[in-house]
């Protein structure tokens, strides 16, 4: 069987000082697809049934890079998704007037 198609629409939900929150597009598989695998910075960081994740305990100010691959019922992976670099929000509360 052919490898599923990698998920498209990566983008943020929402971020703060020290979470983040992606979603992506369903991607459809003959049979079913039963999970995605979502890396940050090159490491697998969860597996959700859903088309979210987010990511706590993060650093304020730093760059962190995201992507995902749907996995099959029988265990095949689609190549990633494109990389989506996401930069959190500083904790410096914004100058008066500005």
């Amino acid at each position: 069987m052919p490898l599923p198609n990698a998920p498209l629409g990566l983008t943020v939900q929402s971020k703060t000082d020290t979470s983040v929150s992606i979603k992506w597009d369903a991607v459809t598989y003959p049979g079913g697809i039963k999970e995605y695998e979502v890396y940050k910075d090159g490491k697998s960081i969860g597996k959700r049934v859903g088309t979210s994740y987010t990511d706590s305990g993060l650093t304020a100010e730093t760059t962190y890079k995201y992507k995902v691959r749907a996995v099959t019922n029988t265990g095949l992976t689609s190549d990633f998704s494109n990389e989506l670099t996401v930069i959190t929000e500083s904790t410096t509360p914004p100058e008066e007037g500005s």
